[in-house]
């Protein structure tokens, strides 16, 4: 009798579960898979130091105010910005390795956000060669769908 109940009381909790996408604790969902594909490309597009690429996933609406409490970031970002700006970032930067941890996300209507942490490093060159730095930090992507395809609204 106690197996049966057992057996009964798992059934109902597997079937209350959800499935997560693996290696995260995000529910398995379309919306949240798109939504991670973006990150994906925001990833492969950082590490091919492609501006082009970054580029295309940014919303021409795209708008960041930066972060006041990080000295590296220059104030607010618009599209406009982006597109100046990206290409120069990359001029001297030899190689950039991109590491992801996400954290959280948030789907709601045709807009969504999702959390991650971030363990960039990145080689610059200087006359003796290249020299590497690296940030780690917590950060924030929010997108905006816009006919059918997620775009990057800020958090680049």
């Amino acid at each position: 009798m106690r197996i049966a109940a057992a057996t009964s009381t798992l059934l109902v909790c597997a079937a209350c579960s959800h499935n997560t996408i693996p290696g995260t604790q995000i529910r398995d969902a379309p919306e949240n898979r798109a939504i991670l594909d973006v990150l994906a490309a925001y990833k492969a597009a950082m590490e091919a130091r492609d501006a082009n690429a970054l580029l295309a996933l940014a919303a021409p609406s795209y708008f960041d105010r930066g972060d006041p409490t990080r000295t590296s970031t220059t104030g607010p970002l618009d599209y406009g910005t982006l597109r100046r700006e990206i290409p120069e970032d990359f001029k001297d930067v030899k190689s950039v390795h991109l590491d992801i941890t996400v954290r959280d996300v948030k789907v709601d209507g045709d807009k969504a956000q999702v959390d991650y942490y971030a363990v960039l490093r990145y080689a610059v060159a200087v006359v003796s060669g290249e020299k590497w730095f690296s940030e780690a930090d917590d950060a924030r992507m929010r997108l905006v769908k816009l006919n059918g395809k997620w775009k990057i609204a800020s958090g680049l």
